[in-house]
């Protein structure tokens, strides 16, 4: 698998992981912590990467941002936009997660 069929398919996951939550939202260390769960491997630079990538794309919220915000990236509270949950269920496609 090349690696970027890699990152799709693990994006594909996290998108997986927060549809799972949703409505609720969920803290960046506790999604780390679940990502990891299933692949120890995954590197934390990487994953902070895919996160501000979910939020360029509209696939997530910072709700901690309505209230004034944190300021470590780990206490960063998140929730799946409706736009991402479109894409975690396959109702809408966005090419950049084709495999």
């Amino acid at each position: 698998m090349t690696d970027a069929l890699k990152i799709k398919a693990k994006r594909q996951i996290l998108l997986m992981l927060l549809n799972i939550v949703y409505p609720s939202p969920i803290t960046i260390r506790q999604f780390y912590n679940s990502a990891i769960d299933g692949d120890p491997t995954y590197d934390e630079t990487i994953f902070e990467k895919d996160v501000t990538y979910f939020f360029d794309k509209g696939w997530i919220e910072f709700i901690d941002n309505k209230i004034g915000g944190f300021k470590s990236f780990k206490d960063k509270v998140i929730k799946l936009s409706a736009k991402g949950k479109e894409i975690a269920e396959g109702t809408d496609v966005d090419k950049a997660l084709e495999i």
